[in-house]
């Protein structure tokens, strides 16, 4: 609590809501729907990354690559921002463990926050049809070259399982093989009782 030109101001304590997963496993499908109906912001590091392709340019893959980079520090600088006014907030993105788990430890240490971790998954097959199926759509911003990248997504499909993160909290697995069986109403009690939680 602080006062601010005379008014108490309280900030409730912010949770993290993260959504992780090999590539095309479903992560955006699930969490448009979770950040509509809990009323929370969403940060995509494909959707920053979109922006700055539209306003940097389209080149080639590891260009796309360096501006994915950029956006993972974006969304750590969006997930401060909103935790600074004590709002949760929805991050989502296939995480490399070794790599945010630094960011995400310090994120939670600096502002006392709880995490849970919605972690979607299929078979290595699905996916990868999935993906190029993606790709081959036209749907997709094409600045991310990723009709460039079959044959490497592919090889970390068939060697990788989905991310989880070691930085404590829940753990929800979803297998997104068959979205139509997924139960979406199980997810969202669960992530409401979290954010109701002290």
């Amino acid at each position: 609590m602080y006062l601010v030109a005379g008014f108490l101001m309280t900030h409730k304590h912010p949770k993290l809501i993260i959504l992780t997963g090999r590539p095309a496993a479903g992560k955006s499908t699930i969490g448009q729907r979770l950040s509509q109906d809990l009323k929370l912001p969403i940060i995509s590091k494909d959707g920053i990354r979109e922006v700055l392709l539209d306003q940097l340019g389209c080149r080639d893959r590891p260009w796309a690559q360096l501006l994915g980079k950029a956006g993972i520090d974006l969304m750590f600088y969006f997930a401060h921002a909103e935790f600074d006014v004590g709002n949760s907030i929805i991050l989502d993105n296939a995480f490399d463990p070794t790599l945010s788990r630094p960011g995400f430890q310090a994120l939670k240490a600096e502002y006392n926050a709880e995490s849970i971790q919605i972690v979607c998954n299929s078979d290595s097959e699905t996916l990868f049809h999935r993906f190029k199926g993606r790709v081959e759509s036209g749907n997709r911003h094409p600045g991310h070259r990723e009709e460039d990248a079959f044959d490497h997504i592919r090889e970390i499909l068939s060697r990788e399982e989905s991310p989880v993160l070691d930085i404590g909290g829940e753990v929800i697995e979803v297998d997104t093989t068959d979205f139509e069986k997924i139960d979406y109403q199980a997810i969202l009690e669960k992530i409401n009782l979290f954010l109701r939680s002290k």
